[in-house]
C-alpha cells in the first residue's frame, strides 16, 4: 500500500500544473484567428487600397500601364507586397477575391498574435486589445484593410516590445537582427520608411541614449537593405521623398486630401482610457514616473498630437504604442496580484477572450455584411457593356473607389485610369482640375476642362444621386450603380 502512487484530484492538477498558462495561450491564439475568419464569413471585404494591390499583383502590370503618371516617378511604391501578392498568388492559384481574403486574415492574425510571445501574461494584451477596439472600433476595422502598412504597424509593435533589450542586454544582436529583418521588410513592402526616425525619436526624448543608438542602427541597415531588395535602391528613396512632398501639394483645404491624411479631433475616449489607467496606478499606490518617462508612452503621445494635423500618426503609429503600453500596464498587474496557474486568472482569460471576440465579430448595424453594391463592375448586358471605356480609352472620376473597384473586377482592362490610389501621382494640370473639384464639392463646372478634352473612347465617372444625371450636356449619361454615372460624348448623328 504504501508504494501505491498517490493520485492528484483534476481540481488540483487544473490549479497546481503548467496546463492554465498553456490554454490560455492557446486560447489567445484561437481567438485571433477565429476573429477574421468570422468578419470575412460576414461577408466583408475592404474597399480601398488592397483591391488595387490584389489587382496589381495579379496583372503583373506597372502602374504607368493602368494611370496617366505624372514626369518623375517610374517606380512601384509597394514592390515588395506585390512581389509577395504574386509569389502567393501564382503558388496557390487563389482567385483574386481569395487572395484578397487570404491577405487580410494573413495581416490581422500576424500582428495581433506578434506580443503574445513577448509578453507574460498573453490575456494583457487581448485586455489592451479589448479596451481600444471599445473606445475606437475603427482600429480593429483598420487592422482588417489587409494594406501594406500594417507591416509597418508590426515593425512599431516589435520595436515597442523590445526596447528594452536593446537597452539592457549587453549584446543584443538577436534583438538587433529582428528589428533590422522588419525594418527591411517594411522598406520593401512599404513606402514610408522615413517615419522609422519617429520612434528613434522617441528613444532620445525618453533619454534612452543605448536604444536609440542601436535602434538607429537597425533602421540606416534596414532601410539600405529594403532599398537595395528594389533593384533601383537610390531611385526608390529619392522618388519616395517626392512622392512624400507631392502628397500634400496644393491641398488647401483638409477635404481635399484622403481621409487618413486629415486631422482629426482628438479620440477623446481612448485619450480618456489612457488618463484612467493612469489613474488607477494612482490610486493603487504603484505609481513610477516611468510607465511615462519611456519611449512606448511618449510615442503614443507623440502620435496622438500629430492626430490633429494627420491622423494616419494616430492611427498607425500612436494607437498600436499604446496597446502596447495598455498591455504591459496589465501584464505588471496581473503578475503582481494574481497566481499563474489559479483559477482565478483563467476566469479572467475566459472573459477577457470572449467579449473581445463577442465586441469585433457581431454583426451590429451591417457593419461587416452590408457591402457597397457595384452593379457598374458588371458586364451583364450588352447596354452596361457597351458604357465600359473602349481600348485605350481614359476614365476620368471624381472618386479614387472608381478606381478600386473597376481595377480589381478588370485587371487586364484595356483602359487607363487618370484618377487613381494617389491623386499627387497624376499630371500637374490634371490634378489642378482634380482639386477644383473637390474644393467646388464637384459643380458640373469644375469638370470642364477634361470633358473638352475627352475623346469617344474615354469615360467620366462622377458621383451623384440616383435618378437624376449629372447637369453636363455634352455627355450622354448611364446610371451604373452605387451612385455611379458613367458619361460619354454624344455620338455625332
Amino acid at each position: 500500500m504504501a508504494n501505491m502512487k498517490k493520485t492528484i484530484s483534476p481540481a488540483k492538477f487544473f490549479t497546481e500544473s503548467n496546463i492554465i498558462p498553456l490554454i490560455i495561450t492557446c486560447v489567445a491564439v484561437a481567438v485571433i484567428v477565429l476573429i477574421p475568419l468570422k468578419i470575412m464569413g460576414h461577408g466583408f471585404l475592404p474597399t480601398d487600397d488592397i483591391l488595387r494591390h490584389v489587382a496589381k499583383a495579379v496583372s503583373g502590370r506597372s502602374w504607368n500601364d493602368v494611370l496617366i503618371i505624372r514626369e518623375g516617378i517610374t517606380l512601384d511604391s509597394h514592390p515588395g507586397f506585390h512581389a509577395l501578392l504574386g509569389f502567393i498568388y501564382h503558388i496557390t492559384k487563389f482567385t483574386p477575391d481569395a487572395l484578397l481574403s487570404f491577405t487580410v486574415v494573413a495581416l490581422f492574425i500576424i500582428f495581433c498574435s506578434l506580443p503574445l510571445f513577448f509578453i507574460k501574461r498573453p490575456e494583457a494584451w487581448l485586455m489592451a486589445l479589448f479596451i481600444v477596439t471599445l473606445t475606437n472600433f475603427s482600429f480593429i476595422t483598420r487592422l482588417l484593410f489587409g494594406r501594406p502598412y500594417i507591416v509597418n504597424m508590426i515593425t512599431l509593435v516589435a520595436m515597442c516590445l523590445l526596447w528594452t533589450r536593446l537597452r539592457d542586454e549587453k549584446r543584443p544582436y538577436g534583438t538587433m537582427l529582428l528589428i533590422t529583418s522588419l525594418i527591411t521588410l517594411s522598406t520593401w513592402i512599404h513606402c514610408s520608411w522615413y517615419l522609422a526616425i519617429f520612434p528613434i525619436a522617441c528613444f532620445v526624448l525618453a533619454r534612452e541614449w543605448r536604444a536609440a543608438f542601436m535602434a538607429g542602427i537597425c533602421a540606416i541597415a534596414g532601410i539600405l537593405f529594403g532599398a537595395i531588395l528594389t533593384g533601383s535602391p537610390g531611385l526608390f528613396i529619392s522618388e519616395n521623398i517626392y512622392h512624400a512632398f507631392l502628397v500634400f501639394n496644393k491641398h488647401d483645404l483638409p477635404r481635399t486630401l484622403v481621409t487618413e491624411l486629415r486631422p482629426f479631433t482628438g479620440d477623446q475616449l481612448t485619450a480618456i482610457a489612457a488618463i484612467l489607467m493612469l489613474s488607477w496606478r494612482r490610486m493603487r499606490g504603484d505609481w513610477d514616473p516611468k510607465r511615462i518617462d519611456n519611449p512606448v508612452f511618449i510615442l503614443a503621445l507623440f502620435g496622438w498630437v500629430m492626430g490633429f494635423f494627420v491622423v494616419r500618426f494616430w492611427l498607425d503609429w500612436g494607437i498600436p504604442a499604446l496597446v502596447v503600453w495598455m498591455a504591459q500596464e496589465f501584464d505588471d498587474v496581473f503578475t503582481k496580484f494574481i497566481s499563474p496557474v489559479s483559477a482565478r486568472r483563467f476566469l479572467l482569460a475566459m472573459v477577457t477572450a470572449f467579449v473581445f471576440y463577442a465586441n469585433t465579430t457581431n454583426d451590429i448595424n451591417d457593419r461587416w455584411s452590408m457591402q457597397p453594391n457595384a452593379e457598374y463592375l458588371h458586364k451583364d448586358s450588352p447596354d452596361k457593356s457597351s458604357w465600359m471605356p473602349d481600348p485605350g480609352g481614359i476614365v476620368y472620376s471624381d472618386n479614387m473607389r472608381i478606381f478600386f473597384l473597376t481595377f480589381f473586377k478588370y485587371p487586364y482592362a484595356p483602359w487607363r485610369y487618370l484618377v487613381g490610389f494617389e491623386s499627387a501621382l497624376m499630371p500637374q494640370k490634371d490634378l489642378d482640375v482634380y482639386l477644383d473639384i473637390q474644393m467646388k464639392r464637384g459643380a458640373a463646372q469644375s469638370f470642364r476642362p477634361w470633358i473638352e478634352k475627352m475623346r469617344p473612347e474615354d469615360r467620366l465617372v462622377i458621383t451623384a444621386d440616383p435618378g437624376e444625371a449629372p447637369k453636363i450636356p455634352e455627355l450622354e449619361w448611364r446610371d451604373m450603380g452605387s451612385g455611379f454615372w458613367f458619361g460619354r460624348l454624344r455620338k455625332v448623328k
